[in-house]
């Protein structure tokens, strides 16, 4: 079963993404801001990190930077999830976290789900060991 982190403070799409993901195959953490992601990180065994950028107290780009820092054993496949859309959003979010294991962007919309769940799939084929 692959782990997943989910930080993000929209709980309502938290719970709709959970719920969309199949319980067999994905055990799922959440974290309302970085803080509560790195109590998490520091536990658990994790195959992937969803982040979102836009959140209080420890904000998504804020993350990275500290993930930068922390220079963990095991480089953790970090999907950024969002509702920013513009093309320079998306390309500022991916280089500044290619070096620790930011893979791809996809825009947070309900409506999304699936092609969300597509790319978590995905990402975890790849990147997860």
């Amino acid at each position: 079963m692959k782990k997943i982190l989910i930080i993000d403070d929209d709980e309502v799409f938290v719970k709709t993404l959970v719920d969309f993901l199949p319980k067999e195959k994905y055990q799922t953490f959440h974290a309302k801001d970085g803080v509560e992601g790195f109590a998490i990180i520091e536990k658990e065994n994790l195959d992937l990190i969803i982040l979102d950028l836009l959140m209080p107290r420890m904000g998504g780009m804020e993350f990275l930077d500290d993930l930068r820092e922390k220079k963990l054993d095991k480089q953790i496949p970090i999907l950024i999830s969002s509702q920013l859309s513009k093309i320079e959003d998306i390309s500022k979010a991916i280089v500044a976290g290619m070096d620790i294991g930011v893979k791809g962007y996809v825009i947070k919309a309900s409506e999304n789900l699936d092609m969300i769940v597509g790319e978590i799939e995905k990402t975890l084929v790849k990147y997860s060991h």
